[in-house]
């Protein structure tokens, strides 16, 4: 059992950590919530013993060890990626160097009683190596890193060929085989796409010590996490259940601290009253000062401060592009002998909305550069079609902010001329309040820099989107409140993104990138698991070979007058479509004018608005039945 009990930390006049205690049992899986700044990072570094708390105590078990996942390198680069990791394994690779010495020794020696003494050396030696957990560290090294993605042929190579993200997973693949007894993971997640993401969440479900995790991945969260502990206004709560069951409980914990905290501000305003009224009377001074003394001692009920997040934004729209927004033909990218991407044919129509989803390292983020033309390709084009307004969020958006500019002159200098006088309230939305907003950039958290340079996005206008991981560093609330902008956006989007949450419901389209190629898959990431009745992506190539070989077997073929139905039913379709999403545009560009509420058109419009988004959702569907049948 680990035990939290009583912990108190200042900073300054900062009171960070208020009486904090909880305790872990061998084999929990535990995640840490609340918001960002709210300690938790901090109070992991107590565990770890980085930190010392003002008062209170952490009790841990005699020999238990404690694994932490530091966001700083510890790793010998020089070394090759299966060697740094075959370290861990000192112990037992010690007894076998003893038994092969010891195997070598045998072969010079004559004497019985020495060659006797070897025998029975070896023998103690076998028995310390077989009642190791270890069995083949080679192997369970190997099936690790290959969990985190890692192929066969790079477990030679040296860490430093390795990007950052690449290392923190050999880092994490070091921490998994010491098997500590306690697991601290600090946002494993930012490091991880959904492949390995899914792997690792198995792999911690089945792990047999216990776990302590922070994390902004609700996925993740519901998946792994047997109890919650939030950590909000200084103090935890502890939820002994999953995360979903947590959500509504939390609600109601709300409702009553709520309630509560509004009873008690009742009492100390009638007190308060009636302290002024006798101080006022001289034969009353005491009572009145004896009164204020009582409810100076008063223990104050505190409701966490209101989370602007639960606001709505909106990407600001401008004009309507053409039906092809962005096409992309025989385009290659290689940077030297590396091939990154190799006949990328694809294209995106006009409000349709594409996640990139794939391993690290696949093209992801070098396609969306070369479409935002921020990188040229090597061979092929990629252009954008009529009238496109192209904004595009990289995923070192929040990197690039000027850190001498405050808050509100960054997003004034970023927001578009008719959005500036709006830039305070859309801050607002971001959780920048009061004096906030007059902070400099250079002193902000790497989270509120990515609500920032979110906040800049939403000032300006576009019809086409490309957001590249986009929730980086950003907490629950907010992440929520970008799913929503994104269903809400009438333009066209594409989201690169590893974050299964903000992925479903939000997306017509997925395209996956694997060995230089794109596959389309007709519907979000939650679809296409499902479709592929797989949990893991991996299976996607192998499930589409599969697939391809069986249709060319069982596809049956269709007549000449068959083909030509449905080719001429699916171009109506289109037609339909497009005239349609033309039309909900046009409403929809009115809508924004808040003036045109007041207008005796603004209710017929909104009624033509839901029967014509309606008619939109029933002709796409009969479109993809249409397509359907087509393939087979």
């Amino acid at each position: 059992m680990y035990s939290v009990q009583k912990i108190n930390l200042y900073f300054g006049s900062l009171h960070l950590l208020d009486d904090v205690g909880f305790t872990i049992s061998p084999g929990e899986k535990v995640a840490l919530l609340g918001r960002n700044g709210a300690g938790k990072t901090t109070l992991f570094k107590i565990l770890n013993g980085e930190l010392s708390p003002d008062g209170g105590e952490i009790v841990i078990p005699k020999n238990s060890r404690i694994g932490y996942l530091s966001q700083h390198f510890d790793l010998d680069e020089s070394k090759g990626i299966l060697e740094s990791c075959m370290e861990c394994f000192g112990d037992y690779l010690a007894i076998e160097h003893q038994i092969q010495e010891r195997n070598i020794l045998l072969t010079t020696v004559t004497d019985e009683d020495k060659v006797n003494k070897i025998l029975n050396e070896i023998a103690e030696l076998e028995i310390q190596k077989s009642t190791s957990e270890v069995s083949n560290p080679e192997a369970e090294a190997s099936k690790i890193l290959k969990g985190f993605g890692f192929r066969t042929e790079q477990l030679s190579e040296p860490i430093n060929t390795l990007s950052g993200g690449w290392k923190m997973r050999v880092q994490m693949s070091k921490l998994l085989l010491s098997k500590p007894d306690l697991l601290l993971l600090d946002e494993p997640d930012n490091h991880l796409d959904i492949e390995a993401l899914i792997w690792f969440e198995k792999y911690l479900k089945a792990y047999t010590g216990a776990l302590l995790f922070i994390t902004h991945d609700e996925q993740f969260m519901s998946n792994v996490a047997d109890r919650v502990i939030e950590l909000s206004n200084r103090r935890v709560h502890v939820y002994n259940m999953n995360y979903r069951r947590y959500l509504g409980e939390k609600d109601l914990r709300k409702e009553k601290e709520l309630q509560a905290y509004k009873n008690q501000q009742k009492v100390i305003k009638d007190k308060e009253r009636t302290i002024t009224r006798f101080m006022a009377k001289e034969s009353k001074t005491k009572m009145a000062q004896s009164m204020k003394k009582q409810l100076d001692k008063m223990q104050r009920i505190e409701i966490e401060t209101e989370d602007q997040t639960h606001l709505n934004i909106q990407f600001k729209t401008v004009g309507a592009p053409g039906k092809v927004v962005v096409t992309t033909k025989e385009l290659y990218k290689s940077y030297g002998d590396l091939s990154v991407l190799e006949k990328i044919d694809l294209e995106i129509l006009r409000g349709q909305k594409v996640a990139f989803v794939g391993q690290n390292g696949q093209g992801k983020s070098t396609l969306v550069k070369i479409i935002a033309g921020v990188t040229p390709s090597s061979k092929g084009s990629a252009e954008l079609g009529y009238n496109v307004d192209l904004k595009y969020f990289a995923q070192n958006q929040s990197d690039v902010l000027d850190v001498k500019k405050t808050v509100l002159e960054t997003i004034e200098d970023e927001a578009d001329p008719e959005y500036k006088t709006a830039c305070r309230k859309t801050l607002g939305a971001f959780a920048f309040s009061g004096d906030d907003v007059y902070k400099k950039v250079s002193v902000l958290s790497g989270g509120e820099r990515s609500r920032l340079a979110m906040a800049c996005l939403v000032s300006q206008k576009s019809n086409f989107l490309i957001l590249d991981e986009p929730t980086n560093h950003l907490d629950l609330a907010s992440k929520r409140m970008l799913k929503q902008a994104i269903i809400d956006y009438p333009g066209t989007l594409i989201i690169v993104s590893h974050d299964r949450e903000i992925l479903k419901g939000s997306v017509d389209i997925t395209y996956e990138f694997r060995d230089r190629k794109v596959i389309q898959h007709l519907g979000d990431l939650e679809y296409v698991l499902e479709k592929r009745k797989s949990d893991d992506l991996r299976s996607f190539e192998l499930s589409n070979k599969s697939q391809k070989s069986d249709k060319k077997k069982t596809k049956p073929k269709l007549s000449y007058e068959e083909n030509k139905k449905i080719n001429r039913r699916i171009s109506k379709l289109e037609k339909e479509i497009t005239k349609l999403e033309s039309e909900i545009s046009g409403i929809n560009e009115k809508l924004i004018d808040p003036a045109f509420y007041n207008s005796p058109d603004a209710a017929p419009a909104l009624k033509d608005l839901k029967a014509k988004e309606t008619r939109m959702e029933e002709a796409t569907e009969e479109w993809e039945e249409w397509v359907s049948k087509l393939e087979g």
